[in-house]
């Protein structure tokens, strides 16, 4: 990205530290992650760890747009189906009672990296990234 662009590389990078901060607990230490949340630790927690997993390699993702926009754009359009789609089914997980609001509310937070991808996507032409 152009030196003009450096508020959207900070914001990817801050899209990854979000991945991170979110997804690390999740694969390093899933009871006490889901535990801290006020969720009901299973018996089994690969999926859990899974979940995690494939949440820092998002993160990893928004650290290559971060550092080379004009290549890796396409891969914005990942981010915005992960996160969409990570924010409807923590809405009908919350809505069913299966998760409580405090878990709801790391899940929403996606919800201002959708906008700020979105936003990037169409006020950023390709030939300026």
């Amino acid at each position: 990205m152009r030196n003009s662009n450096r508020p959207w590389r900070v914001f990817f990078w801050v899209a990854l530290a979000f991945n991170l901060v979110a997804g690390l607990p999740l694969l390093i230490a899933p009871g006490a992650a889901l535990a801290a949340f006020g969720v009901a630790v299973p018996g089994d927690v690969l999926f859990h760890r899974f979940t995690g997993l494939l949440v820092v390699c998002f993160g990893v993702l928004y650290a290559l747009v971060a550092s080379d926009a004009a290549r890796f754009r396409p891969l914005i359009s990942l981010g915005i189906v992960g996160k969409t789609g990570v924010i409807l089914l923590f809405t009908q997980a919350y809505l069913s009672g299966g998760v409580p609001f405090t878990a709801y509310a790391m899940a929403l937070g996606d919800l201002a990296f959708v906008i700020g991808f979105l936003t990037f996507l169409f006020t950023q032409r390709r030939a300026q990234t």
